[in-house]
């Protein structure tokens, strides 16, 4: 419509009005182009404003260890834990200085945390936001002979600036070592922050409107080129990769070495989205460069070592869940985070020589993970 607008209007500065004009079908050819342009520039608005939140919203996810070796105690009062192995830390809101993590934005935030120590003496670790408000706690009472691991998660709303750190109680003991037993992390879910609804100005909708046709079919052409543009980068955004699994050891009865390191296979698949994990090898395969949420939980009977230890490509430790013998019963240990991967590594779970893990039908014994968010290279 608008290229046959312009060549009547041309045609009428050069015959001046010596020639008859539809006047309805010029007004009714702006009148397209005003609606045109109104409905563009609605799509415009609201896709620059998701551009801008998506842009705006800051990738938040820490992992650490206490590291060291050994035990850490506390009897003469409330100790401040300091996870100092950081085996992740993008968008730097953790610091291994203090052992605080202070939120960037207002939002939801994952946050969870793994405690392991010997068994004969009681064992804490609990999460404080702002120094003063307990959030969650793992807390395990002597029992014997052996170790104990004990973990605690949940979903947290919190405000900017808000401060999450962990605590050891006094009169309780926790242990880690170059393994990462004893772990501390969180990721941000999404953001909470409230945004006016923008008002539909009528008035200075109208003035704008009643431009030149030759302007406003420029202006048109222009929206559009941004539309694209902006609605392109937002789909490339949304074509990241679905990749989420949860599997479980599965058979029904014990798996036990005594002569060297077993690969775990975990055969019951419930959940494979992306395909990355192969239930023939045991193995998940990061199909992009990203920061990917891992976990798993281990039982088996307290009789002998229980053991189940994260690998990445083979030969380098990530995480681990260990148990020493504690008499009767059974043992759970579990121990999460999220990693930086980079496209191809490869996670598995390696049962150590000397231990043990059971599983039946049930999923007592599980790997799982999820991509969070994709990392380009820097």
């Amino acid at each position: 419509m608008a290229p046959v607008l312009l060549l009547v209007l041309l045609g009428l500065v050069q015959l001046g009005s010596a020639q008859p004009v539809d006047l309805k079908k010029l007004q009714a050819a702006l009148q397209d182009l005003q609606v045109e342009r109104r409905e563009m520039s609605l799509r415009l608005d609201m896709a620059e404003r998701e551009l801008k939140r998506v842009k705006e919203t800051p990738k938040v996810a820490f992992a650490a260890s206490l590291g060291g070796n050994g035990l850490v105690k506390a009897t003469s009062g409330n100790k401040n834990l300091v996870y100092t192995a950081l085996l992740t830390n993008v968008g730097g809101a953790y610091n291994a200085n203090t052992g605080e993590f202070t939120a960037p934005i207002r939002g939801v935030y994952y946050i969870r945390f793994t405690a392991n120590a010997p068994s004969n003496f009681p064992m804490s670790a609990v999460l404080y936001k702002n120094d003063n408000q307990i959030q969650l706690i793992a807390h395990e009472q002597p029992g014997g002979e052996g170790s104990d691991t004990a973990s605690n998660g949940a979903a947290l709303m919190l405000e900017a600036g808000d401060r999450l750190k962990m605590v050891l109680w006094t009169n309780t003991q926790i242990w880690d070592n170059s393994n990462h037993h004893s772990t501390f992390s969180g990721f941000l879910l999404f953001s909470m922050v409230d945004e006016p609804p923008k008002e539909f100005d009528a008035e200075a909708e109208m003035k704008t409107l009643e431009v030149s046709l030759m302007q406003l079919q420029a202006e048109n052409r222009g929206i559009l080129e941004r539309l694209n543009s902006t609605e392109s980068e937002l789909k490339t955004m949304r074509d990241v990769p679905k990749v989420a699994f949860a599997v479980s050891l599965g058979g029904n009865g014990l798996v036990k070495t005594t002569s060297g390191s077993k690969t775990l296979i975990y055969k019951d698949v419930m959940t494979n989205i992306g395909q990355a994990y192969d239930s023939e090898t045991g193995e998940f395969t990061a199909p992009i460069r990203g920061v990917y949420y891992i976990r798993f939980t281990a039982n088996a009977p307290s009789n002998f070592p229980m053991s189940a230890v994260l690998y990445k490509n083979g030969n380098h430790i990530e995480l681990i869940a260990h148990e020493q013998p504690g008499g009767e019963g059974s043992d759970t240990a579990s121990n999460g985070a999220a990693l930086m991967l980079e496209a191809g590594d490869r996670l598995k779970m390696v049962l150590w020589t000397n231990t043990q893990i059971w599983d039946n039908s049930n999923h007592h014994s599980t790997f799982s993970g999820f991509l969070l968010f994709p990392q380009r290279a820097a």
